[in-house]
């Protein structure tokens, strides 16, 4: 296995066409930390990791004076990364800007073992699907009002959307007459989901759930993210299913989860979890606990992923603001994605210089 000899660094900040709203913030600003491995072989991987608008500038210190050293002059297997990186930073935190500095670099590594290889992600991790299906989210958010939201429903059906997440937090009246008006403007066929971005107590969620008169596929992140023994208590006593794992920070999280029976539908973000190491080990967590994964964001990534592990039936249509400074975003044709066959995940950047911050 080669060596990694260099790691290169960037802080760049993407501004949203407007801001984009949920119960619990904003999301103004895209803030991408990109890392550039070189080997001694010749060959280069890139990665990146993402804030909402902060905190990138700590995440990209971390990767430069703490997992750098970690990972310069060592083998550039990922796994092996990963685990070097993990045990060097035990001491240091075990969440948060860890795994999301963590995350990048093991992106990295594995699209170099793709382009070393030849093969692009997906066939690296033993899949062969080739259509992955989608469901809308961009259409969903808190801020629009509810004649935009029929309106998005409307043309999530009409692009054959398997689904439409949306947005509550207005009042659990107002939340359950916007619901109503989103799902009947869907086909039957289509699945509808609701985030609270972790708004509600127990309680809250509970009379949230009597509030709401007509069927839901989830529930997303009622309560605080990593009340796990909270969310199962909620999921006794409520017949919607409950989603959660976007804020999830690496497998043992997600294990901590699944020990409580916390969640009907995990969520791991490649990103926030770790990379693309950590989120085999969740989806192989999902698979053998006969959950299904269905990835948070990300999807240029989560296409691949998404296509080596049966247990996910679908990804999520969330990544518009990240397409902009994509060279050739994945884009949904009828609601489905394809995995691209470039040599490793086929990520890359167009016009991102334009964004860089100062650190």
């Amino acid at each position: 296995m080669p060596v990694v000899t260099d790691l290169r660094t960037g802080l760049y900040g993407v501004p949203n066409e407007e801001p984009l709203d949920d119960a619990t913030q904003s999301f103004d600003e895209l803030e991408l930390i990109v890392v550039e491995v070189a080997c001694d072989d010749g060959s280069e991987g890139l990665g990146f990791t993402y804030t909402i608008g902060e905190g990138g500038s700590a995440v990209l210190e971390f990767v430069r004076t703490t997992l750098e050293p970690l990972v310069v002059g060592e083998s550039a297997a990922p796994r092996a990364a990963t685990d070097r990186m993990r045990a060097g930073t035990t001491f240091v935190g075990r969440a948060g800007v860890s795994e999301l500095a963590i995350a990048a670099v093991d992106i990295a590594l594995w699209d170099a073992l793709g382009r070393r290889a030849g093969e692009p992600l997906y066939a690296l991790l033993g899949g062969e699907r080739r259509e992955i299906p989608a469901y809308e989210t961009n259409g969903g958010w808190l801020g629009f009002d509810e004649d935009r939201l029929v309106e998005n429903a409307r043309e999530a059906a009409e692009a054959g959307f398997v689904g439409m997440k949306m947005k509550v937090g207005r009042g659990h009246a107002e939340d359950a007459r916007r619901i109503r008006a989103v799902r009947e403007t869907l086909p039957e066929s289509m699945d509808l989901m609701v985030d609270a971005n972790c708004a509600y107590t127990v309680a809250e969620a509970r009379r949230f759930c009597r509030h709401v008169d007509v069927p839901l596929d989830w529930l997303e992140e009622p309560l605080p993210k990593d009340d796990y023994a909270g969310h199962a208590d909620l999921r006794s006593r409520v017949d919607v299913p409950i989603a959660l794992g976007e804020n999830a920070y690496g497998e043992r999280e997600f294990a901590q989860a699944v020990r409580l029976d916390a969640a009907d539908v995990l969520q791991p973000d490649v990103c926030r979890v770790g990379g693309v190491t950590a989120w085999v080990g969740v989806a192989e967590l999902g698979r053998a606990a006969g959950l299904p994964v269905v990835p948070h964001y990300v999807e240029p990534l989560h296409v691949h992923l998404a296509a080596a592990f049966g247990n996910v039936p679908s990804i999520e249509h969330h990544s518009t603001v990240l397409d902009g400074v994509l060279e050739s975003p994945p884009l949904p044709e009828g609601g489905r994605f394809l995995p691209p066959e470039d040599p490793g995940h086929g990520i890359r950047f167009a016009g991102l210089e334009g964004y860089e911050k100062p650190v």
